[in-house]
């Protein structure tokens, strides 16, 4: 996968959740651990930064996008209860193969900032942010500096530093200074404004192509919740030909418009549906979404044995419609930069649940994914990838923090033939254990 990836994630002092020191995610990764144990709070870190970069401000109610992300992520919430307020909550994005050279280490760059927090004000506010690369930058006891691509609000809220080429064609920079930087919006959206008031040529500053890179890569972030997908909008949605959606909406509506622009994409996503499908429902004749009257469309499906006669997605079960959203978004040709699903697993078949892993693992040689699961069934397909398994446990049972399994943890247990959901469903320790 030659592409950047979300290589680890930081926080402090973030309601439950203490990911410092942070553990590396992989392509694909699988989270486990008891209910209110952070998983949803990571997930929502995830959610912030693309709301932050990628929402339409509300002009009309002088809202800005960062402000309106804030309010989405919990807005005066987010500090740890047990953290004196006013307080800052500090949260850090590593990104890994940022200059596509292959070298994961050279090429990482980490997005941090910190949020001011009172919890008699009605939202967080920016208070510090940075930009910044280096060679291993989750070694804290490296020697080495990072390079910083800017350092905004450190000392002054509003003035910031800026890396610039000392001259063209060489690599050396220095700091120039910016003022006037905005705090209801993060830097690396409002950069390129600020430069038009400078003498500084935006080609002529490290941070030109790498904002360019990062903001297109998070902007293809993808969030599903199993429980969010609305099965009764999908049922009776026909949306209309013409729509450029080729990811699959948070509530899925949009399914019959999705698999029409991909089946025009790539001319080997409707066998590879039709694949899918017969994967699970083995009598699969052929599966597509045509026009329905004179600009909708609508999805029809054909059985072996059945003449010629269209079922339609009102005619399905539950778990074939979730399993049919599941298969376009991980089948997909133009997959998105990272694929979030929660607890995909809600409403289907365990019989069905080896299929499912199946799909998971090969989109994950595509893209990365995260998945979040409570279903032992799920887990058992994934006991030959215990190192993309990630448990969410606490210490004390108020603070959770993130480790990586590893088959040297489990190698008896494994060897006795136990399976990872086995161990789940008995409250294993070394995954965590019972939530009480």
């Amino acid at each position: 996968m030659n592409q950047p990836i979300l290589r680890f994630l930081t926080t402090k002092n973030y309601k439950n959740l203490h990911l410092d020191p942070s553990v590396n995610l992989n392509n694909l990764n699988i989270f486990i651990g008891s209910n209110g144990s952070g998983k949803s709070n990571f997930i929502s870190c995830l959610k912030f930064l693309k709301d932050c970069l990628t929402s339409i401000p509300d002009e009309n109610r002088g809202v800005s996008s960062f402000e309106d992300a804030i309010y989405k992520f919990g807005g005066d919430k987010i500090l740890d209860v047990n953290v004196e307020s006013p307080a800052k909550v500090s949260i850090a994005y590593c990104f890994s193969q940022i200059n596509q050279t292959g070298n994961p280490q050279k090429d990482s760059a980490i997005l941090d900032f910190k949020l001011y927090t009172d919890r008699q004000k009605v939202r967080a506010s920016l208070s510090e942010e940075y930009l910044y690369g280096g060679e291993d930058l989750q070694e804290t006891s490296s020697s080495k500096q990072p390079f910083y691509y800017y350092k905004l609000h450190e000392r002054e809220l509003g003035q910031g530093l800026l890396s610039v080429y000392k001259s063209p064609g060489q690599e050396s920079t220095q700091f120039e200074p910016l003022d006037n930087i905005p705090t209801n919006s993060l830097g690396l959206l409002t950069i390129p404004t600020l430069l038009e008031y400078t003498f500084l040529p935006p080609e002529n500053t490290p941070i030109y192509k790498i904002r360019r890179q990062l903001i297109g890569f998070i902007s293809k972030w993808q969030f599903y919740n199993a429980n969010n997908m609305n099965l009764s909008l999908i049922r009776t949605a026909e949306p209309k030909i013409g729509g450029s959606d080729i990811y699959l909406s948070a509530s899925g509506d949009n399914l019959p418009l999705v698999l029409y622009n991909l089946n025009q994409k790539s001319i080997n996503f409707e066998d590879s549906i039709n694949e899918a499908m017969k994967s699970i429902l083995p009598k699969t004749r052929r599966l597509r979404a045509l026009p329905s009257g004179r600009l909708s469309l609508t999805v029809e499906w054909y059985f072996e044995g059945i003449d010629d006669e269209a079922f339609y997605l009102n005619e399905m079960s539950d778990g074939t419609v979730r399993m049919l959203c599941w298969a376009t978004i991980l089948h997909s040709p133009l997959l998105p930069s990272l694929i979030v699903i929660d607890e995909p697993e809600l409403g289907l078949h365990v019989s069905w649940m080896p299929v499912l892993a199946e799909w998971i693992k090969k989109a994950a040689t595509k893209t990365q994914i995260i998945i979040t699961t409570h279903s032992p069934d799920l887990l058992d397909h994934f006991t030959d990838r215990l190192e993309n398994v990630l448990c969410f446990y606490s210490e004390n049972k108020t603070h959770f923090s993130v480790k990586s399994l590893a088959k040297e943890m489990l190698d008896q247990k494994l060897e006795e033939g136990w399976q990872l959901g086995d161990l789940y469903r008995v409250g294993d320790p070394s995954i965590g254990g019972w939530p009480w």
